[in-house]
């Protein structure tokens, strides 16, 4: 064995070192970094809250929008809130109170 294929050898352990650190550090960086895997996990997960949270709002925007409506053009919605939030009566109705236990 010559002096030669030691050194071919040895230039070859050394390159295949290299390339498997590379290797390691560019799959590191990929989980780690902030655009890898772990962040982009990460960010998906708050993309979904973020999401359904617009859902929710949006579908308590159209429950609001209908009752706006709804006070606005019905006398029935108008009439009903009078009577259980400002305890309004018609002329000569009477009331009665049930005592609260």
């Amino acid at each position: 064995m010559g002096y030669r294929s030691l050194m071919q050898g040895l230039l070859a352990r050394i390159a295949l070192g290299v390339f498997g650190l590379l290797t390691a550090a560019m799959l590191l960086l990929a989980v780690f970094n902030d655009r890898g895997a772990l962040q982009v996990r990460a960010q998906s997960q708050k993309l979904n809250v973020l999401q359904a949270e617009i859902e929710r709002l949006e579908q308590e925007n159209e429950q609001l929008a209908r009752e706006i409506h709804a006070l606005r053009t019905d006398p029935a919605t108008i009439e009903r809130l009078a009577r259980e939030q400002l305890k309004l009566v018609k002329p000569g109705e009477v009331v009665l109170v049930a005592p609260e236990q």
